[in-house]
């Protein structure tokens, strides 16, 4: 219920634990009266889930009870993450979860096409050889007809002034979706649903407000509400945890401004005469039969829960759910049913199910919204209303119980296998014929509610064993249990397998789960098979070597380097001040670790002095903080946007092969460019002080050669390394080349 900025704040704390996120008493009665009939719709697009414009949606669905929703071509999987270490698909769940969440706060549906976001591009002609044009714009005309808005809004120009390749994509497609959601010709009624007109275009003019034609204040304030939509939106938009986008309240007067630029309705009347965006629009009301259902429950003061007795069900199995119905405001009564929930299909992101093609997903493409897919799993209760007919409420059934600090919980019921089988990493890297010693982890999970004996087996490549390849284990009702086998051995270059299978009488699971849980989002689960990918490397690593590791944003690669060998310790930079830094042989920082962490930035002295007395630095890449005077020994600069190389297979000049950093204890060469994922280098200087030396160069197709993917520089006694190389990529990623240039920087 939206009554303050308080209440705001304690919605948004529960908002994982109570998916229906309900409004109640005169705030709900008001919100269905005033909604009721509202039939006109808006559909915002943009190609990132923080793109959208947080503050017009939440004006236009809270203020203007417009049907509102928000259409991303993609996942945002390409991002970085500052809440965690998911990457790729996994940060896409994340990031699709934190859009939900932040939909339920402003009013909207959310919509995506199948587009994998495959990291940052510089132009729209890149961005459309990942992402065949009709596809996504077949995605789009789905939406379109499916939501059939009145209106549609481009967050972006689809011109090079958006900067990102996928933002220009959108706006190019936003307007060509315009006339394609009509076009049966193109887009046939039988594969892309009914034809629909869009009676208007507008383009989002907030930062050249110069160019808008209409401008509103979403800073209004809504007595209902106790808010503004200003402060709706800033709820909203500080879902996107996972991309640091927390944001303030803003009250008072709040402009935001659009550009219309086409229209079928009202074409006499000139753009910048307009009052309204909804001018030459009939926005009449039709009271529908969901409206007065809807308005006859808030009155009542309609509650209904479904409460599991456990988080869940077994794929094949049935679990009791107790169905309790509240009718508190006309009458105080209550009533409680049982119904058993049968786990017919395993509970997981629906766009993963199958895997990608390309840089699309594999999922058929349809018009259903994304929260409306949520729901689509509600059990449907009839609720009998005094003096009026019965009325159908959809509620999610969930496991609830009490937390001794967090208080009342709630967990929504989920399918998953009987025993599901996980190993602790997808992937992993070792070094080619030397000594592997190695605890591999793997987790069960069971779904059943009763205990089930389960034998365990692992299977080997060539080359290793095991203490133990076969263990017996008594795995009660919901527990989880993590089984740990010691491997040893030696590995050829190469990919090979570690596979673990678990036996429950005549079933046999190799297939389990990895959760993704967040204070702010509803939990989500990724699947994949129970078979770690070991990439044996030729790699020679610094003998002796004792390595320091401040943890960076969406950073992996620590464990990567412990399976090389290293002896890695994690230091908290609150610990600079008192640690013995000389115990070290080499520091690594993390990337973009100064931008997450204060204290890092407050304490960097204690590293510079370490450097200083004969101390080894590597730090890889920051963003504009790292040009801050006295981060950096020397200073360098970055442009805005600042330069990267996008494309993972750009040639690669090495400009100083005799160098330690390239030489020894490997030998780089051009062979450990390959094979590289998603980029070469990001947030690379543009200068840099002739202290520095670069190792290498590079440039994106067109563009002049970038040589700071390595700089290095002497310091006092010690060498300070800077790496734009994204390594934090390759690393996780098992790519050959990346470790062994790693392997050079830590000696």
């Amino acid at each position: 219920m939206l009554l303050s900025a308080a209440a705001v704040a304690a919605t948004i704390a529960l908002m994982p634990l109570s998916l229906k996120a309900q409004e109640r008493g005169i705030v709900a009665s008001a919100e269905a009266k005033a909604a009721a009939g509202v039939h006109t719709r808006v559909l915002v697009i943009g190609a990132h889930p923080d793109d959208e414009d947080t503050q017009l949606i939440a004006w236009l669905a809270r203020g203007h009870r417009a049907e509102t929703a928000y259409l991303s071509l993609t996942r945002g999987d390409g991002g970085q993450n500052l809440i965690g270490n998911e990457l790729g698909e996994a940060l896409g769940v994340i990031r699709t979860q934190e859009l939900l969440a932040a939909r339920r706060i402003d009013g909207a549906h959310q919509y995506f096409t199948r587009a994998y976001d495959f990291g940052f591009s510089k132009t729209a002609a890149e961005s459309f050889s990942h992402w065949p044009r009709d596809s996504v714009l077949g995605d789009m005309v789905k939406v379109v007809r499916g939501f059939r808005p009145q209106i549609i809004v481009s967050v972006f120009s689809g011109t090079p002034r958006d900067g990102h390749g996928q933002h220009q994509v959108a706006g190019i497609l936003a307007r060509e979706v315009y006339d394609a959601a009509a076009d049966t010709v193109r887009f046939p009624t039988r594969k892309f649903g009914a034809p629909w007109n869009v009676l208007k275009f507008y383009r989002g003019a907030r930062f050249s407000s110069a160019d808008a034609t209409i401008s509103m204040n979403v800073g209004e304030y809504d007595p209902i509400l106790g808010l503004t939509y200003a402060e709706i939106a800033a709820e909203s938009r500080s879902q996107h945890k996972s991309q640091g986008f927390g944001s303030t309240a803003r009250k008072g007067v709040v402009m935001d401004y659009l550009r219309r630029e086409v229209t079928r309705v009202n074409a006499a009347t000139p753009a910048a005469s307009e009052r309204s965006m909804f001018d030459g629009i009939d926005t009449t009301l039709h009271v529908t039969q969901s409206d007065r259902d809807r308005i006859a429950g808030a009155d009542a003061g309609v509650d209904v829960e479904a409460i599991a007795d456990r988080a869940r069900v077994a794929l094949g199995d049935s679990v009791p759910v107790h169905v309790a119905v509240y009718i508190r405001g006309v009458v105080d009564s209550s009533s409680l049913h049982t119904v058993y929930v049968h786990g017919d299909k395993i509970t997981q992101p629906y766009w993963l199910v199958r895997p990608r093609i390309g840089d699309l997903f594999a999922s058929a493409s349809d018009s259903i919204s994304d929260d409306a897919r949520e729901k689509a799993g509600w059990l449907p209760v009839e609720v009998k209303l005094p003096g009026h007919e019965p009325i159908t409420v959809r509620t999610p059934a969930v496991y609830r119980y009490a937390d001794p600090v967090l208080g009342e919980m709630e967990r929504p019921l989920t399918t998953a296998p009987g025993i599901s089988v996980t190993f602790a990493r997808d992937v992993e890297l070792a070094r080619a014929g030397a000594p592997l010693d190695r605890i591999f982890q793997v987790t069960l999970r069971s779904s059943w509610p009763a205990t089930h004996n389960i034998s365990l087996s692992v299977s080997l490549p060539p080359g290793l064993k095991t203490d133990s390849a076969d263990r017996r284990v008594a795995l009660e009702g919901g527990a989880t249990r993590t089984i740990t086998f010691r491997v040893t051995g030696r590995l050829a270059p190469g990919v090979h397998h570690v596979r673990a299978v678990a036996i429950d009488g005549a079933e046999r699971d190799s297939v389990g789960f990895i959760p993704i849980e967040y204070p702010h989002i509803t939990p989500e689960r990724m699947y994949r098979a129970a078979d770690v990918p070991i990439q044996a490397v030729d790699v020679v690593v610094p003998a002796h070597a004792t390595i320091g590791y401040i943890q960076g944003v969406g950073d992996n690669v620590a464990n990567a380097l412990r399976d090389l060998g290293l002896v890695i310790h994690e230091i908290d930079p609150a610990s600079l001040p008192t640690t013995d830094l000389s115990a070290y042989s080499t520091i690594v920082i993390g990337p973009r670790a100064y931008q997450a962490s204060q204290l890092l930035v407050n304490n960097n002295s204690y590293l510079m002095n370490y450097v200083r007395a004969g101390g080894n630095l590597v730090v890889q890449y920051g963003q504009n903080e790292m040009q801050k005077p006295g981060l950096m020994p020397y200073p360098i600069t970055l442009a805005r946007p600042a330069a990267r190389v996008t494309d993972e297979n750009a040639p690669v000049t090495i400009l100083e092969p005799r160098n330690s950093l390239l030489d020894s204890p490997n030998r780089i060469t051009n062979a450990d460019f390959a094979g590289w994922v998603q980029e070469r280098a990001t947030y690379m200087p543009t200068t840099f002080d002739p202290h520095y030396s670069a190792m290498l160069s590079m440039n994106d197709p067109g563009e002049s050669a970038n040589s700071a993917g390595i700089l290095t520089a002497t310091v006092g006694k010690g060498r300070y390394t800077y790496v734009t190389l994204a390594l934090f990529r390759q690393l996780p990623a098992a790519v050959p080349g990346g470790a062994r240039i790693f392997a050079n920087l830590l000696k």
